[in-house]
């Protein structure tokens, strides 16, 4: 009897031991971090676990106690020039705040500044230029130290990065990539084991860059079609399922027996709605072989299983409307004004649409089929961001510490503002829709076929979609060396950058 006791008694304690060994819960994830392997990262949208360095359920960053003297942390970023469905105009609004405004982001952004300023003794600042590209490469070539952190538009990482503007990630320092406020995804734009870009809590634009649907529900309710949220949440939301709801929902509403945009249709789309749907399936224009190099992968068997599908659906012209190959058609009127059911789009557009007096919601991009593992939500290859380095920086030790504590004090300050309070509680109309949130962020994918858009690839599939063009096989053979010969010039570019 007393060796029973003993051993339960060991047992008890040993149980105990492994329970309070285990990662603290933050923001509704459990993260455990590899302290030997900085770069140990997992698939976008699985959760992590760290063990260690927690401070009441909130991850602390491994960082040394430094003091900068006063230091100026100088951004570099985009001016926009343009306010539109899929990004809002001026500057970023997620990098400097001067003061408290009442405004969620801004505040969140304000009091992280000030923490970390506070904390280092350093001073933000952004500049901010329309020529970005340009304006970077004259300050690295320069020599000039003036840029400790650049953000930069995905359709500018190719002349960027094979310019060498930018530092390897590998070389900053303090960088800890597998921590859960730097996003894994970004791993897709490595080649050679070499990345020279970042993305994660930092930003906010890459969020509104992701590929979504939204969808009317005052009209879904008028056509009887139930609402998709029970089927994404069951992984049956699935391309065959979406064309069942919008096949039926197109009417001629004045009568005059020609579908135009006076009339109501089931789903609006534009030319890379084709690409995004590649992607939702689980495919993408490149993907890359155990030695991190990029080759063409879109006419592989599933791919072109994929695609079939996909045009099935978009380039049906009986109830599905492409505004760019349909010329006078505004979609977005017609989804505010009760004429589309559903509308592909970015993230932005639940902001954009603030003032719609409709009810509607947000759902990801349907799976191929449902045997497929999961939902994969693209971020755009045009209007997405990326964080880098520039090589004219002045002290990567710095550079790094800093931006790894501004990371990661955004995951409690900038994220739950932007998610929680802009979306979940001021544009979203329903919980359902603050739900797909989780998925639709926990599945987001980058493809570098697209953003690199090799031979140009990604320009002339969305020529395809524009003219419904189905020759995809026929459009590689003749594509294919222009291609490779892109693929070649830019893996021999990373080849010589350290």
């Amino acid at each position: 009897m007393k060796k029973i006791i003993s051993l339960v008694l060991i047992l008890t304690i040993m149980a105990g031991i492994l329970i309070s060994c285990g990662g603290n819960p933050a923001s509704g994830n459990t993260d455990k971090t590899n302290s030997n392997d900085k770069n140990n990262t997992s698939a976008a949208g699985d959760n992590q676990t760290v063990a260690e360095n927690t401070t009441q359920g909130r991850i602390e960053p491994n960082l040394p106690e430094k003091d900068f003297e006063g230091y100026t942390f100088t951004f570099f970023a985009h001016r926009i020039d343009y306010a539109g469905d899929w990004i809002g105009d001026g500057d970023p609004r997620e990098l400097v705040a001067n003061e408290e405004n009442g405004e969620p982001i801004n505040d969140a952004v304000y009091r992280r500044n000030r923490t970390i300023e506070d904390k280092y003794n350093i001073t933000i600042k952004m500049v901010t230029n329309s020529n970005d590209s340009a304006t970077l490469k004259k300050a690295v070539s320069s020599g000039d130290s003036t840029y400790d952190a650049a953000v930069i538009f995905n359709n500018l990482v190719p002349s960027v990065v094979t310019a060498g503007l930018l530092v390897n990630t590998d070389k900053l320092s303090y960088i800890d990539l597998s921590k859960p406020w730097w996003d894994p995804a970004v791993n897709a734009m490595s080649i050679d084991h070499k990345n020279y870009l970042m993305s994660g809590d930092l930003l906010i634009l890459d969020n509104e860059a992701t590929n979504v649907l939204l969808f009317n529900k005052d009209l879904m309710a008028n056509l009887g079609i139930d609402l998709p949220y029970n089927l994404v949440k069951e992984g049956k939301w699935t391309m065959d399922k979406l064309n069942e709801m919008v096949k039926g929902a197109a009417k001629d509403l004045n009568g005059d027996g020609v579908m135009d945009s006076t009339d109501q249709w089931g789903f609006g789309t534009f030319n890379d709605t084709l690409h995004a749907f590649l992607v939702s399936g689980g495919g993408a224009l490149a993907v890359k072989d155990a030695n991190d190099i990029p080759y063409m992968d879109f006419t592989s068997q599933r791919n072109l299983l994929v695609l079939d599908k996909a045009m099935n659906l978009l380039y049906n012209t009986e109830y599905v409307v492409n505004q760019q190959s349909k010329n006078g058609f505004d979609t977005h009127k017609a989804f505010q004004e009760n004429r589309i059911v559903f509308l592909w789009g970015r993230m932005h557009l639940v902001e954009y649409y603030r003032a719609m007096e409709s009810n509607f919601g947000i759902v990801p991009l349907p799976k191929y089929d449902e045997s497929q593992d999961k939902y994969y939500s693209l971020v755009n290859p045009y209007t997405g961001v990326l964080l880098g380095v520039p090589g004219s920086s002045s002290d990567l030790d710095r550079t790094s510490i800093i931006l790894e504590a501004l990371s990661a004090e955004s995951k409690y300050t900038l994220q739950p503002a932007y998610y929680n309070v802009v979306l979940q509680g001021k544009y979203v109309r329903d919980d359902e829709s603050a739900e797909m949130l989780d998925i639709i962020f926990g599945s987001r994918v980058y493809d570098i076929g697209a953003v690199y858009s090799f031979g140009s690839v990604f320009n002339d599939f969305n020529n395809l979609a524009a003219t419904n063009d189905r020759n995809i096989t026929s459009y590689y053979d003749k594509k294919s060396g222009a291609m490779q010969k892109a693929i070649d010039k830019v893996v021999t570019a990373f080849q010589s950058m350290s």
